[in-house]
C-alpha cells in the first residue's frame, strides 16, 4: 500500500514537471514568459462547460434582446482589437449586485447592477475592455492555477493518471461558483487597466471612461459600504489604481485631455439603461 502511494506521488511529480517545462509560454499581451498549464482548447471548453450554471447563479441573462445586442456590440468592438483572438462572447446578467466577470475562454459578463451605476457608453466600454484583458493576458487561467487546487488543475489540463483524479472533480455547480469567485492580483488589475485603456482607444473610445468608472465605483463604496464588496473582492480597487490610470492616460495618450468632453455615446447608453427594470 505504501509502495503504491509512493508510486502515485512520483507519477504526479513527473506529470507536474512535464507540465511546467512544456507550459512556459509568451504572454500575448505583456510579452513576458508565463507558466500556462491549461491549453487554449481546454480553457475555451472549461468556460463553455460551466457558463450555463454560472449564468444561473447570477440571475440568468437579462431577457431583453436589445440590451444583449447592445452589450455584445460594445464588447465586440473591444474584442476586435484584443492581442489574443478568442471566441469572445458578451452578456448582461440580471443580478442587481454590481459586478463583472471574465470566464476562461472569452465569456464576459456585466451585471445589471453594475450597468445601473454607469452614466455613459465609454464607462461600459471600460468595464468590458478591462475584462477582455483578463482573458487576453490569461489572468483567468492563472487564477485557476493558483486557486482551484492541484487535482482540479491536473484534471482540467488533461493529465489525469489512470482515472485517479476523477474522484477529485467537483460538481458543475461547485466549479461554476469557484469561477465566479476567482480573485485577481493587484498586478493583474493594473495590467487590465493599462491594456484596457489601450483597447478602449483602439476601439474608438475616450480612455477617461476608465477613470470615470473607477471614481464612480469608489464613491458608491464610500457612500454605501459593503454595496460593492463582491466586486472589490475579485477586483481590488483603490485610489492608487485610479491615480495610476490617470497617469497612464496623461503620459501615454496626452491627446486625450482632462476633463474629458461629453461622451457621444451617452444618449444611446441612457436609452438602453432605461430598459433595465
Amino acid at each position: 500500500m505504501k509502495t503504491l502511494a509512493i508510486k502515485a506521488v512520483s507519477v504526479v511529480f513527473i506529470i507536474v514537471m512535464i507540465m511546467i517545462f512544456s507550459g512556459c509560454q509568451v504572454n500575448p499581451v505583456t510579452g513576458r514568459d508565463q507558466l500556462v498549464l491549461i491549453s487554449e482548447t481546454k480553457e475555451i471548453a472549461l468556460g463553455n462547460q460551466y457558463a450555463p450554471e454560472f449564468e444561473k447563479d447570477f440571475g440568468a441573462k437579462v431577457d431583453n434582446p436589445r440590451l444583449q445586442s447592445y452589450v455584445s456590440e460594445i464588447g465586440g468592438q473591444i474584442a476586435a482589437v484584443s492581442d489574443r483572438p478568442m471566441p469572445y462572447e458578451f452578456a448582461l446578467l440580471a443580478s442587481e449586485v454590481p459586478n463583472a466577470f471574465a470566464l476562461p475562454g472569452g465569456r464576459i459578463y456585466v451585471t445589471a447592477g453594475l450597468m445601473k451605476l454607469m452614466d455613459n457608453e465609454r464607462q461600459l466600454a471600460a468595464v468590458l475592455s478591462h475584462e477582455v484583458v483578463h482573458v487576453a493576458a490569461k489572468h483567468s487561467v492563472d487564477s485557476i492555477q493558483r486557486q482551484m487546487g492541484a487535482e482540479v488543475v491536473l484534471e482540467i489540463a488533461g493529465y489525469a493518471y489512470e482515472g485517479k483524479y476523477a474522484s477529485q472533480i467537483l460538481a458543475v455547480s461547485e466549479v461554476a461558483a469557484q469561477l465566479g469567485q476567482l480573485r485577481y492580483s493587484r498586478d493583474d488589475e493594473y495590467e487590465a487597466d493599462s491594456y484596457g485603456i489601450k483597447y478602449m482607444i483602439k476601439a474608438g473610445y475616450n480612455p477617461w471612461g476608465m477613470v470615470e468608472l473607477q471614481q464612480k465605483l469608489l464613491e458608491a463604496q464610500t457612500s454605501d459600504p459593503g454595496s460593492l464588496e463582491e466586486l472589490f473582492s475579485s477586483h481590488p480597487l483603490s485610489k492608487k489604481r485610479i491615480k495610476n490610470a490617470r497617469e497612464i492616460i496623461s503620459s501615454n495618450y496626452s491627446e486625450y485631455t482632462a476633463p474629458a468632453p461629453p461622451d457621444p455615446g451617452a444618449t444611446r447608453f441612457l436609452s438602453m439603461k432605461k430598459l433595465l427594470k
